[in-house]
């Protein structure tokens, strides 16, 4: 705080500032009120700021019936105020304590994804800029120093931050003493929750224990392990920087793979190494907080093994094979049956049919076209009444590769290719009535099909894998 400055002068300027900067006039904006000195202190500023300057603020309060009378009256306080501003008031009423049962979680963060459910159901239903909470420095400190506890990377370490894509923390350079002496001086009213009190809750007993014990032993203790989440912030942000900088040199990606070259990640820092595995985790869940360190170093160690089917898999939240070369990474890892099943399926002679895993097109030709067709195959149609099937790969399979010498199990054939082996079972063989193999997907034709060995029709089998697309 500046000497000689007031705490409601600095706080207030210092909001106006921020929201000036991040929030055009008009700006829609979510504001989380729990009926707390700290947020009651961040409505009356907003309110206060808006006068001047449009804002459109739409207030969401959770009632997480704890507390059963209190938490009632927590959510009227909060609704007064609102009719008192003239502020829209949206209400998430919830049973925290069943919630947190049925979904094994503790009742802090059973609590926490309920109010981070609601803030971003509103933040879509009214087209708002941001979420904007409470979170001030104590708060910070204590989510530093839980992240430090449970074993949490740099990103951990680096707290909260005043800012990020969806949501603003304006008070996040405030003590909660500050946000006191403010309610006093503008004589703010707000409710107490008493389970901040109860030190049975990790961070109360953060808040309650160990944060005034450390603070005998360094007084300024919350000001100084503040100030070390911004420089945590920039050993993060460089960090992320050439992670993503790896990424988009070496990787390919979409919504639910990412698949990363061995030896040019292997080449990398230790550091970045990990920077890249949190990264695609965030990528696929949006924050790395289910993340562990020892889960990284697993995924590390498969990959210095780089080992050709192996795999290591976190539950439903990501996945890592290695094949051929290359990690991919998945973001769930289903344990449903191939989409193709063993079972023939009969091929329209010409037309198209739909199968799990996509759509095959047959057409019939008086010889192979000029200008063939990516994914497709061309053999020879021996015979009018000749009938195809397509049915998944098998152990044992065997043909006899066009344009080499005798025959090959199928299974080799998916070797030399670099086919891994989770996707062969989705490769569509084609045999003829009798069951032998004409050709193994749209990857080779067998010699016995070749249309360039005999004078007969064609028959064009294009093959469109996840609807064509």
């Amino acid at each position: 705080m500046k000497k000689n400055s007031s705490i409601t002068t600095v706080l207030e300027n210092t909001v106006e500032e921020i929201i000036k900067h991040y929030c055009p006039e008009n700006t829609t904006l979510i504001v989380g009120v729990s009926g707390g000195p700290d947020s009651m202190v961040l409505l009356a500023v907003l309110k206060k700021i808006s006068i001047n300057y449009p804002l459109n603020l739409i207030v969401a309060h959770v009632n997480h019936e704890l507390r059963g009378k209190e938490s009632d009256l927590d959510e009227k306080l909060v609704q007064k105020t609102c009719k008192k501003y003239n502020l829209h008031f949206e209400v998430e009423q919830v049973n925290v304590k069943k919630y947190s049962t049925a979904q094994k979680l503790s009742l802090e963060e059973a609590g926490r994804q309920i109010r981070k459910t609601f803030f971003y159901r509103l933040k879509e239903q009214y087209g708002a800029e941001y979420v904007m909470t409470a979170h001030h420095r104590d708060d910070n400190v204590e989510t530093m120093l839980f992240n430090l506890i449970r074993g949490a990377s740099v990103k951990g370490l680096s707290g909260m931050s005043m800012y990020s894509r969806e949501m603003l923390r304006p008070l996040l350079d405030f003590s909660k003493d500050e946000l006191l002496e403010y309610c006093a001086k503008n004589k703010v009213t707000y409710r107490v929750d008493k389970t901040n009190l109860d030190s049975e809750f990790t961070r109360n007993k953060i808040r309650n224990i160990i944060i005034p014990e450390i603070e005998k032993i360094n007084p300024s203790f919350r000001n100084s392990f503040h100030e070390k989440s911004f420089y945590f912030t920039e050993i993060d942000e460089t960090l992320t920087f050439f992670a993503f900088d790896f990424m988009k040199q070496f990787c390919q990606m979409n919504a639910v793979e990412v698949e990363c070259p061995i030896a040019p990640l292997k080449g990398l820092l230790p550091a970045l190494q990990k920077s890249v595995i949190q990264w695609i985790y965030e990528m696929f869940h949006g924050s790395t907080e289910q993340l562990s360190h020892d889960q990284i170093q697993d995924f590390l160690d498969l990959i210095q093994k780089d080992k050709t089917g192996t795999e290591k898999i976190l539950g439903n939240r990501l996945s890592l094979s290695i094949a051929y070369g290359k990690a991919h990474f998945q973001k769930e890892k289903t344990t449903e049956k191939p989409l193709l099943a063993e079972e023939k399926i009969q091929l329209p002679l010409p037309g198209s049919i739909s199968y799990p895993g996509g759509k095959i097109i047959t057409r019939i030709h008086n010889k192979i076209p000029k200008k063939t067709k990516k994914n497709t195959v061309y053999i020879s149609l021996k015979n009018p009444d000749s009938e195809f099937f397509i049915r998944s790969f098998k152990d044992g399979d065997r043909f006899h590769p066009a344009g080499m010498e005798g025959s090959k199990k199928v299974q080799d054939f998916f070797v030399d290719k670099k086919i891994r082996r989770e996707e062969r079972k989705n490769i569509p063989i084609i045999v003829d009535h009798e069951g032998n193999i004409v050709a193994v997907g749209s990857l080779r034709i067998d010699k016995g099909a070749d249309p360039k060995l005999f004078e007969f029709p064609v028959i064009e089998i294009q093959i469109l894998e996840n609807d064509g697309q």
